[in-house]
């Protein structure tokens, strides 16, 4: 407790908000594969959308994030292709971009891989996704089994 009632007590360095699910953040996120390959680092940062938040065992709040890609899915991924409006109102490049729900990344909040987005510094955050749409995201990776996961802690 501060000494001095009217001083706020210090936050950790960088954001200590909590994400909500269906907020889009900027994170270097790992792909399944990558991981495979021995890699613990993505190797660039884009968009993920929250999906769930958690609690460790050890009392920290855990993000669970879904990737964007520009690139078309795979034919092991099952993905959800962003409408335009969205992609316009998140501010995100690309004439196309899909979210891919059969993987997924969880981490330790804040984390070392959320970065600021370029140009937008110091915000983390590019706004949220519809709710119609996270909760499209969310009822696909249900029907798909909950997909791969890649623990980043």
């Amino acid at each position: 407790m501060p000494s001095n009632p009217g001083q706020a007590a210090k936050k950790p360095k960088g954001s200590s908000k909590l994400p909500e699910p269906g907020e889009v953040l900027n994170y270097s996120y790992l792909w399944e594969r990558e991981y495979r390959e021995g890699r613990d680092e993505g190797i660039k940062d884009r968009p993920v959308a929250v999906v769930l938040m958690t609690v460790s065992r050890d009392g920290l709040p855990l993000v669970h994030v879904v990737p964007f890609t520009t690139k078309e899915p795979g034919a092991d991924d099952v993905a959800i292709e962003m409408p335009q409006a969205v992609r316009r109102q998140l501010g995100l490049s690309g004439e196309r971009s899909w979210i891919v729900v059969s993987e997924w990344n969880r981490y330790a909040w804040p984390g070392y891989d959320t970065r600021p987005i370029p140009g937008r510094e110091p915000s983390t955050s590019y706004g949220f996704l519809p709710s119609s749409l996270l909760q499209r995201v969310l009822d696909t990776m249900v029907a798909v089994g909950i997909g791969r996961p890649v623990d980043r802690d």
